[in-house]
């Protein structure tokens, strides 16, 4: 503990402690002065004598300092004041650093903040780390929820979980706008530790029984945008599907349920039949709930619990046949909004590489100023070695300065990074279709100590990275050669100069190539003939119970021209599938089904090609009676007749949607052929073998398509009017239908625009890195240049001679940026089946556009180069 407190006082109180060593030494000579004149020496002779037996007094001072073991410390104290003034005196220079590898690190910073917020931040819940989220495997394999009497098993007993809470999650319109409502068990504020602002939370005693308790909590959030932050909202009510609900509670602020996207209010699970639509959740027959939410007990691990729980699993159970009984217990960690498992890596694993592909160019460029910087500084690092400086001693100075550059980079990055990321938010918000404004939900991303962590540390990193190979360069010509300011022929850091403008390049041609691609796939999906008429076109889905007011209300509506019924609405990728075949002996084909009222062909101006449509009274009853699209017919009778077959149905396990939708009959007759549309998520091959069962508007669990006359959006807003009048919270969702289609090609925009956004900004640091380059070739090549102009070479041809060189280093990246791309995007056509891997466009202009930027970027060097005075040159050499 002592020898710390020297260290500590060493290195703080530096004058101090060696002030204190003066004195110290001084004291010693002065004693053995004493001793030598009491010894019978002249005063003289005595403190000679006592300075020859004590030693130099620096070497003395010297071992003292090594006992204090700062040496590393004060070599770095000295390097980095050394390293400051060195930068105070090229200001420009030092500036030019810290910009280019802010902006660099400040994209990354941007990605980084936002990978954090949902990623790597914990919930602001009570000791999130030991919440997780719990399904059962069944002995098929097939995963599972929970029922109601399962959950209240498992609530009762079990070895390895001290709480667990029920939720199911539902959007809801109120007022008009979109919200995210839970129903939860009443034990979930008080086991996730979040309290409430105004009011209380729920309680136990909220979800005692069904239909108990019509009560909701508020987040701050919808607080503020359905009652303007009243602080008098307790007591007042809010209809949720025409259901009345008093509000008890407002959650304090920054409480937002737990995952993605934010949670708006939570109302009792036991109110779920007054307004959700769908099997009863506490009936005998009771559905799954949608999951449940348990807390590890205190000293229990996942793979603890797992191994707990696997004996106690089997008797959830018992009653099911064997292959549907359970077979173990999944664990998934919901201690963040976003769970970092394979998936998630796999799909963020591009992005991170493409961001960091930013900054290793800005890297490069500033590796380019360092080396032509090292270049101007040859005499001195030459002297430094004649005097007996080691090489590893210059190294560490020259990469000291290096991560005293970037360090201030770091604030640059914070700067730049917030910019991006509040400018990335207006912008979804300003491009994205209004009416699905709402759905667009982010958490708060603000940076913690993560984030300035990242910063940091990913400066102190470029600077080793862009300060490493032009200190070894520097610092390895011979000592004469340095000294007299002449590098010789081992030292060439033009290779090295040249190598970072081609990685410069291949980059940048990789991201524009990308986002090109990207582009045509976005510009392609656009412009794809879905052959459905969705102009003019709404999508309504009511809430069951409304059904016949709602049905009552159009059919006095002006402004309606026609209405029909669909089990799911198209674009919307929510059609279930079904094996299908003709012939139990054939194979089966995997296909979609819907259920469409005979109104539907018209309206989506789908033409039926053979056979005819489904009469009002199969629609009414739902008759085994089929209308297939031609590439179902194709697949299934190449050389048959399909009118008339027998259209044998199997539910697909593998189709979520069938459990919900399901098929009414297992066989239909074929009584139609319509022509062949995109059904669901649009690059989606299956979709377009297709079977329609008939339905009708009054059906239940059916979506209603209405066609409307005029402006599409004026009578989307007086349709919509009308309906909340006449049935108050009956509507979930009103939409234009081809607003639908336009969202679906959003994301696609979305990467477009990232990608673009980065190739530009690689583009601008590769024209920087290139005129730096050739910049410094043209000054080093003053000489020849001049005695080319004396021999008698034009401008044309020195302008010509320094473009080639630039043309050159373009070439070698633009081939490098090339292949890799290919391999990119044979990647994102694996993922993405509209993206073409080999569009022509796609790679021409962005292979034109970066050559002329290499060019432009070399065309001042090359006047400047054309500019010399032979006379003025010769004289000076």
């Amino acid at each position: 503990m002592h020898d710390l407190w020297l260290r500590l006082r060493a290195i703080f109180f530096k004058n101090r402690v060696e002030a204190e060593l003066d004195d110290e030494l001084e004291f010693h000579l002065e004693m053995e002065t004493r001793k030598n004149i009491q010894a019978g020496m002249t005063e003289k002779e005595a403190r000679r004598q006592a300075r020859l037996e004590f030693g130099h007094a620096s070497i003395v001072k010297e071992d003292c300092r090594d006992e204090r073991r700062i040496n590393p410390i004060e070599t770095l104290r000295q390097d980095v004041r050394y390293a400051l003034r060195g930068l105070r005196r090229t200001p420009t220079f030092a500036l030019t650093v810290i910009a280019t590898i802010g902006l660099g690190l400040g994209v990354n910073t941007a990605l980084f903040t936002i990978f954090n917020t949902y990623v790597l931040k914990p919930l602001a819940v009570q000791d999130p780390n030991s919440l997780v989220q719990l399904s059962w495997l069944s002995r098929a394999g097939k995963q599972h929820q929970f029922t109601w009497p399962q959950y209240q098993q498992l609530e009762a007993g079990n070895p390895a979980f001290s709480e667990l809470h029920a939720v199911r999650g539902m959007m809801v319109r109120v007022n008009g706008s979109r919200f995210l409502a839970e129903l939860v068990t009443g034990n979930y504020f008080r086991m996730l530790g979040a309290s409430a602002q105004l009011g209380r939370t729920l309680n136990p005693e909220d979800s005692a029984k069904p239909g108990g308790e019509p009560v909701v909590v508020l987040s701050a959030n919808a607080w503020h945008k359905l009652f303007a932050a009243d602080p008098n909202v307790v007591g007042k009510k809010i209809f949720l599907h025409g259901y009345p609900f008093e509000v008890v509670g407002v959650a304090r602020d920054g409480f937002n349920g737990l995952g993605d996207p934010a949670r708006d209010f939570w109302v009792p699970l036991t109110m779920y039949s007054q307004i959700a639509e769908g099997p009863d959740l506490f009936g005998p027959n009771s559905t799954e709930v949608h999951y449940v939410i348990a807390r590890l007990k205190p000293g229990l691990d996942e793979q603890r619990a797992k191994a707990l729980m696997s004996a106690w699993i089997a008797r959830l159970t018992p009653d099911l046949p064997e292959a549907d009984r359970a077979a173990s217990i999944d664990l998934e960690p919901r201690g963040t909004r976003v769970q970092l498992n394979p998936e998630v890596l796999m799909a963020i694993t591009p992005v991170f590489i493409a961001f960091g592909l930013i900054l290793l160019i800005a890297c490069a460029n500033v590796a380019n100023m360092m080396l032509a910087r090292a270049m101007a500084r040859q005499r001195e690092i030459g002297i430094r070695l004649s005097l007996g400086a080691a090489r590893s001693r210059l190294i560490r100075q020259l990469l000291t300065e290096s991560v005293v550059l970037a360090l201030p980079s770091a604030g640059v990055a914070f700067v730049v990074s917030q910019f991006i990321i509040s400018g990335t938010l207006r912008l979804v918000v300003a491009t994205l279709p209004e009416e699905f404004v709402d759905y667009f939900r982010v958490a708060s991303i603000e940076p913690d100590y993560r984030v300035f962590a990242f910063m940091i540390a990913a400066a102190v990193l470029s600077g080793i990275v862009f300060g490493l190979a032009p200190a070894l360069q520097a610092t390895k010509a011979s000592v004469v050669q340095a000294a007299r300011g002449d590098f010789g022929h081992a030292f060439r850091p033009q290779r090295l100069r040249n190598s970072l403008v081609i990685v410069q390049v291949a980059v940048s041609v990789l991201l524009l190539i990308c986002s090109g691609v990207l582009l045509k796939g976005a510009n392609r999906l656009h412009d794809m003939d879905t052959g459905l008429q969705t102009r003019g076109v709404l999508w309504v889905e009511l809430f069951e119970k409304s059904r016949r007011p709602i049905l009552a209300e159009l059919a006095r509506q002006p402004l309606l021209n026609s209405i029909a019924a669909s089990g799911t609405a198209p674009l919307t990728s929510g059609i279930p599938s079904a094996l299908v075949t003709s012939n139990p002996k054939d194979p089966a084909v995997v296909s979609s089904y819907n259920y469409i009222s005979p109104e539907y062909f018209e309206l989506m101006g789908v033409p039926l090609t053979r056979g005819r449509n489904f009469t009002p009274d199969e629609a009414q009853t739902g008759a085994p009676v089929t209308i297939v699209s031609e590439a179902l017919a194709r697949r299934l009778w190449p050389d048959r007749e399909p009118l008339g077959q027998t259209l044998q149905f199997t539910p697909d396990s593998r189709s979520h949607l069938a459990a919900r939708i399901g098929l009414r009959f297992s066989t239909a007759q074929v009584i139609g052929i319509a022509r062949n549309i995109n059904t669901g998520f649009l690059e989606n091959k299956d979709s377009l073998t297709l079977a329609y069962l008939p339905t009708s508007p009054q059906a239940a669990n059916t979506v209603l398509l209405l066609k409307v006359n005029g402006d599409t959006e004026h009578a989307r807003q007086q349709i919509d009017k009308a309906l909340e009048q006449a049935a108050p919270g009956g509507i979930d969702i009103i939409h234009k239908l081809q607003e639908v289609l336009t969202l679906r090609v959003y994301p696609f925009r979305v990467m477009y625009w990232v990608s673009a956004m980065l190739g530009a900004l690689a583009v601008l640091l590769t024209i920087s890195g290139i005129y730096g380059v050739i910049s410094y070739l043209v000054e080093q090549r003053q000489r020849e240049m001049g005695i080319r102009k004396a021999l008698g070479a034009t401008q044309n041809a020195m302008i010509a001679l320094v473009l080639r060189q630039s043309l050159r280093l373009a070439a070698i990246g633009v081939s490098i940026g090339v292949a890799l791309a290919l391999s990119a995007s044979k990647l994102l056509a694996s993922a993405l089946a509209m993206i073409d891997m080999y569009d022509r466009a796609a790679y021409t202009w962005p292979i034109l556009a970066v050559i002329l930027a290499c060019l432009a970027a070399a065309f001042i060097p090359s006047l400047r180069a054309a500019r010399v005075d032979p006379s003025e040159t010769l004289r000076h050499d």
